[in-house]
């Protein structure tokens, strides 16, 4: 994706950063990876939530279609 390899792009540059500051601070890095790891995981849970959201309304829109027919009869 176009989004990791910019993530990749980006953790290569701070570790030349770091090469040219002559230390680091992998805290930076390690920080870093938790919040991609968080981004991730909250995309997911967004999908997920979209999903059943879809579901409840498709559920509904059947339940609807029902009882209208029910009441035309």
């Amino acid at each position: 994706m176009n989004v990791k390899t910019t993530a990749e792009q980006m953790r290569e540059s701070i570790e030349k950063l770091f090469k040219d500051a002559g230390y680091s601070v992998p805290e930076l890095l390690i920080y870093i990876e938790k919040l991609e790891n968080e981004q991730e995981q909250m995309a997911q849970t967004i999908k997920n939530m979209r999903l059943d959201s879809i579901r409840k309304a498709s559920a509904e829109a059947g339940m609807n279609s029902r009882l209208k027919d029910a009441l035309r009869e």
